[in-house]
């Protein structure tokens, strides 16, 4: 059984102090890899770093890009091997990671994506993060995926008949790509195993630690062009209420027949981040949204979104929100 290669793309972006370990975890896998590294012009001493490794690369440049998305793109078109992922700067893979992939896509030729798990390193040390998905609950698949990035990788052809990620987004590309694949090729060849492949690296400048509402706004974007599309005006204009909308998507392939994927997908969406209200815009949205669902659109949701959904009843008595923002100092201020 030959192993497949695996074609790596770092985009990297002012990342001196990770980027090395990054680049020896690709170097140690025992399979073959064909690692790219696209810096976007840093002057932290990255393209140094980066350079003294460049005889281990299949090709790497410093120059200026459009964002995380744009150097993703630019190194796929580079990419020649049979199985893909990005790796980001901050990142690195573990001991033995590519060899569980290689093994996982030599033995299944059908196989679409392969998922692992991976560790969190912060300031405090590695936790192991245990959530990942289930290829039999394809409810949730779409709902509430687990994408552990480094640790996920699709068939290198899927990929490239998308164009790779949407360079319109910086957040979320990740999430996007996963709907495509699910949209276009359904969830009938993907396998997770309880494996740490990837340390996923949380620090002060890290995206995921400071820029939680520009995901949140990047997927409530995705979200509303999938409810135009098939044909749900009315939840879309409730996304627009609390979110900023990013234009220029390039939209995922669904149609009439996939209204009720979709409509779950939006209310777990708004349940999960929005169920418990603190802002003045998630007071109007979450009120706009009582009067476009009922409850029996929520008959499959989980218990703990269930809860949140009749506990918004209670929330949003108050008429308006300045009573809304008055009650709730009330119940705080009662002994």
């Amino acid at each position: 059984m030959t192993d497949p290669l695996i074609s790596i793309v770092t985009p990297s972006f002012r990342q001196a102090a990770y980027i090395e370990d990054c680049l020896r975890s690709v170097e140690v896998q025992t399979v073959p890899v064909q690692h790219i590294v696209v810096d976007g012009g840093s002057a932290d001493g990255s393209k140094e770093l980066i350079a003294r490794h460049a005889d281990r690369l299949h090709w790497w440049c410093s120059e200026p890009d459009r964002g995380q998305s744009d150097a993703i793109n630019k190194g796929l078109a580079r990419c020649t091997g049979t199985v893909f992922n990005w790796l980001n700067s901050d990142d690195l893979l573990l001991d033995g990671a590519l060899k569980r992939v290689a093994d996982a896509f030599a033995a299944d030729p059908a196989l679409l994506v392969y998922g692992g798990r991976v560790v969190h390193r912060s300031a405090s040390g590695d936790r192991p993060f245990e959530r990942q998905n289930d290829a039999r609950d394809v409810q949730r698949l779409f709902r509430d995926p687990v994408i552990n990035q480094p640790a996920t990788f699709y068939r290198m052809d899927v990929v490239k008949d998308l164009g790779g990620v949407d360079p319109a987004l910086r957040y979320v590309m990740d999430v996007e790509l996963w709907w495509q694949v699910l949209f276009r090729h359904g969830a009938a060849h993907l396998r997770f195993e309880p494996l740490d492949l990837a340390v996923f690296r949380l620090h002060e400048e890290s995206k995921t630690v400071t820029a939680h509402r520009g995901f949140l706004d990047e997927l409530a974007s995705l979200l509303h062009d999938l409810c135009m599309v098939t044909g749900q005006p009315e939840l879309a204009r409730v996304l627009a209420i609390g979110h900023d909308l990013r234009e220029g998507l390039r939209g995922i392939p669904v149609g009439p027949e996939q209204h009720g994927v979709v409509r779950g997908m939006v209310l777990h969406f708004m349940l999960k981040w929005h169920g418990v209200v603190h802002r003045r815009e998630q007071y109007r949205m979450m009120k706009a949204l009582k009067r476009v669902v009922t409850l029996r659109d929520m008959k499959d949701m989980d218990d703990a979104l269930l809860h949140r959904w009749t506990q918004l009843d209670t929330q949003l008595k108050a008429p308006t929100w300045w009573t809304f923002r008055l009650r709730r100092k009330w119940r705080h201020l009662r002994p």
